[in-house]
């Protein structure tokens, strides 16, 4: 009997440390299944345009801007990875997805493109680079600073990969699209930045608790964006060649992660940074991910649910790798 209780309890424990990837997977499948019954509940036009607000609100909140500071002096790990997330990812995402447009279809390769103009995630990669014994100051700096620069850069290099790949922007007007994703995505961030200011402890102490409000907040957003394109969605999904794109991301993440790794030898960087390298620069925010693309393809609901999948198959696949990669940073050679 202890023998089972003792698997039970490492079951809930796996499940409850995966709460989200297994959230995705149930809001996508809700949403493909009962796209009426979402859109009813959550299709509002005040709760499509007010998650994200509020999600950037709580961004904005928890993002420990003060501490930028005390990281300022690693310049070459900083320049590594802010230039692999802006630069290097753009740069390989639109050559290779340019390239296997054929295979990847045009709507998932827009997906793509956003993709790559991603921020780093907020906290995953902070949380692994502590736990494996890396650079966290750093790390904290390179999250909280391309997250910031991500809410001017993101929405401008889409916007170019879109118009180097042939797809223009969607909705019409790119100066309207790129006031409703500053409005969307800066105001709100400020916003949050302000009020730390007065609220910081309070900020601090129920950090984990905001930062698991806003990651239902894009649970939300996941079952809506489905929902809205589901017929086209449903049909990725049955069509055998989604394998294809599977591979590819998969594959992708891997290459991009071993760039940062060598780039980070190439600089002869310390192991600590060396770790913070490789959980900060690869990885890909789900939370900034899903508030762009919803506003950015406002116009277009019908692309919105398959280009969401790069992202959707990029984020569980990340921190697959991620565990892998914390487990072997534990050798004196990583």
């Amino acid at each position: 009997m202890s023998a089972q209780s003792g698997q039970s309890n490492r079951i809930l424990t796996a499940l409850g440390r995966n709460w989200f990837t297994l959230g995705v997977v149930v809001a996508v499948g809700t949403a493909l299944g009962q796209p009426g019954a979402v859109g009813a509940v959550l299709g509002r036009a005040g709760v499509v345009r007010g998650i994200p607000v509020l999600m950037f609100l709580i961004v904005g909140l928890t993002l420990p801007s003060e501490r930028i500071g005390a990281g300022l002096r690693q310049v070459r790990l900083h320049g590594l990875v802010q230039c692999s997330i802006f630069v290097i990812a753009p740069l390989y995402f639109g050559i290779t997805a340019a390239r296997l447009r054929p295979i990847l279809g045009d709507e998932f390769v827009i997906g793509v493109y956003a993709l790559a103009v991603l921020p780093t995630t907020v906290s995953t990669c902070i949380v692994l680079t502590q736990s494996a014994g890396g650079n966290t100051v750093g790390t904290i700096f390179n999250s909280v600073v391309s997250n910031i620069a991500g809410v001017f850069l993101s929405p401008l290099l889409l916007s170019r990969l879109l118009r180097s790949g042939g797809g223009g922007l969607p909705g019409g007007d790119p100066v309207r699209v790129l006031v409703t994703l500053i409005l969307t995505m800066l105001v709100p961030v400020v916003a949050g930045q302000l009020l730390r200011r007065m609220v910081r402890d309070a900020a601090v102490r129920y950090r984990r608790h905001l930062g698991n409000f806003s990651q239902c907040l894009v649970l939300c957003m996941v079952m809506i964006s489905t929902a809205r394109s589901a017929e086209s969605t449903r049909a990725v999904f049955r069509d055998s060649a989604i394998i294809w794109p599977v591979i590819y991301i998969a594959v992708s993440h891997i290459l991009l992660l071993a760039a940062a790794y060598l780039l980070a030898r190439l600089l002869r960087l310390d192991r600590a940074d060396r770790i913070s390298a490789v959980f900060a620069a690869p990885q890909k925010t789900l939370a900034v991910g899903v508030s762009l693309l919803s506003t950015y393809f406002a116009g277009s609901p019908e692309v919105l649910g398959i280009a969401l999948l790069p992202l959707l198959l990029y984020h569980p696949w990340q921190l697959i790798i991620a565990g892998f990669v914390r487990g072997v940073s534990a050798s004196d050679r990583f």
